[in-house]
């Protein structure tokens, strides 16, 4: 487990070491996505018990990067985004991860609405919003496959 934490954590620090490719897979989820592979943030936003310490480790350190919450239908071939902010509290003695959408992150007051997504690798991911952006803009292509979620 601590392995597994310490390569989430290496790999978000921008260092990968030589078998962390494991942990990222190989295959593009979908096409042209492996433009965007530099873009990666790895945060097993599973809320499975044994992945807590590891996606609550991974969380504090993206609490105030902006990110890329995207979601691939293979039945239908869509690629749907969301820009959302990663957000760690601690309440009753344990620790509380949930995203929320850039827009509402960025209010100072009024209702926010909080996400519980349960992360499948097989379907999701997350990017760095800022790296995502200028990816796309070198690739045109892609925006034919991706299309923003509205709030």
């Amino acid at each position: 487990m601590q392995k597994i934490c310490l390569v989430v954590m290496l790999m978000l620090a921008g260092v990968r070491p030589p078998y962390a490719n494991a942990q990222t897979p190989t295959k593009p989820l979908f096409p042209g996505a492996e433009h965007l592979d530099s873009c990666v943030v790895e945060l097993p936003l599973t809320y499975a018990k044994k992945d807590k310490e590891c996606y609550t480790q991974a969380a504090r350190f993206l609490e105030d990067v902006e990110l890329i919450y995207l979601s691939y239908d293979k039945k239908t071939k869509a690629a749907t985004y969301t820009r959302v902010y990663v957000i760690t509290e601690t309440k009753d003695g344990g620790d509380l991860v949930y995203i929320e959408n850039a827009k509402d992150h960025l209010q100072m007051d009024g209702v926010k609405q909080a996400f519980f997504p349960k992360f499948k690798a097989s379907s999701e991911r997350f990017y760095n919003a800022d790296c995502f952006d200028a990816h796309v803009a070198a690739h045109p292509g892609l925006k034919e496959v991706l299309k923003e979620a509205q709030p």
